[in-house]
């Protein structure tokens, strides 16, 4: 008996363990008419997770999540937590590899998306929809050990009737210490303006396992970045956002893993007004990688004009 409940207790220490991971993800939604209720709208709300395949002793892709509703005219809960299958999954694209590069890394990731729809009465300040989780894997750059995420997003109240942006899925080769660009732009259904900034990335609140099953209501707090590192800046000093177009660009830093959150806010396109702020949360990987090109100095001395 008391061997059987020790290998119990091992193998549930494992499980545990191979809860690590996640890579990053973020929660869309899109708008699907009037509600079966009168005053109410019918939305589709899509959970992407997103899992390194390299990840060692990690678990696979949960095969279902809990997200909870929330109204943000009271911040209280709306009915019960709500489970969600997986719906499909696919392998993300990987972009175009720098020219002449040496030692390129193996990056394979996959998307698990979780997929429901929902009514909710109109009411003014919208609706906040909620996935937590624990935990990121250990030895990030630029956040401790031992911190989760939360996934979420905000739909808007009034007489919006949005559906939200969603960023590109590509996976891009950064090599440590040299030139890069990551794709963070996003495209919006209803043709909408959109902001980019690099943002905090969110914890996992109460979550202590990746089953974690009450999602709390907001506000969600931050990460704490160590080693110099922040929520604007986290992959350094030298490297920025494109405010427009959600590019991030410059020079890359040390080699290892980063969280990279990007907030974008969306404007009504005919009137202008503030809709929503939209995330997503990623662990980027800074390869010890090289390639060859010209490093162009940032000043030039002009000679007779030449």
């Amino acid at each position: 008996m008391n061997k059987t409940l020790t290998i119990f207790i091992i193998l549930l220490s494992g499980f545990v363990a191979e809860a690590k991971h996640i890579t990053g993800g973020e929660m869309i939604y899109d708008y699907l008419g009037p509600g079966s209720t009168v005053n109410s709208k019918s939305y589709r709300v899509t959970l992407r997770l997103f899992r390194d395949e390299n990840c060692f002793n990690c678990a696979a892709m949960p095969a279902f999540v809990t997200i909870g509703l929330f109204n943000n005219n009271t911040n209280t809960q709306v009915g019960s937590y709500i489970n969600v299958n997986i719906s499909s999954s696919e392998q993300l694209p990987l972009n175009a590899l720098p020219s002449c590069i040496t030692n390129p890394p193996n990056l394979t990731y996959t998307g698990g998306y979780y997929t429901f729809t929902v009514d909710l009465p109109d009411n003014t300040n919208g609706y906040t929809l909620t996935y937590q989780t624990c935990c990121r894997i250990d030895g990030i750059m630029n956040v401790p050990d031992n911190v989760g995420a939360t996934y979420t997003t905000q739909i808007p109240g009034g007489v919006f009737t949005d559906s939200s942006p969603r960023f590109a899925k590509g996976i891009s080769v950064v090599c440590y210490n040299k030139p890069f660009t990551l794709d963070f732009s996003a495209t919006d259904p209803n043709g909408d303006s959109l902001v980019y900034s690099m943002c905090s990335a969110l914890n996992g609140g109460g979550a202590q396992n990746a089953s974690y099953a009450n999602p709390s209501p907001p506000p969600y707090g931050s990460l704490s970045y160590i080693n110099g590192f922040s929520g604007g800046t986290p992959l350094g000093n030298l490297a920025s956002i494109n405010s427009s177009t959600g590019i991030i660009s410059g020079l890359a830093p040390d080699a290892g893993k980063y969280v990279v959150s990007v907030c974008v806010n969306s404007y009504d396109r005919a009137t202008g007004n503030f809709i929503a702020t939209h995330r997503k949360d990623f662990i980027i990987t800074v390869a010890p990688c090289d390639f060859a090109g010209a490093q162009l100095q940032p000043s030039y001395i002009s000679c007779d004009g030449f």
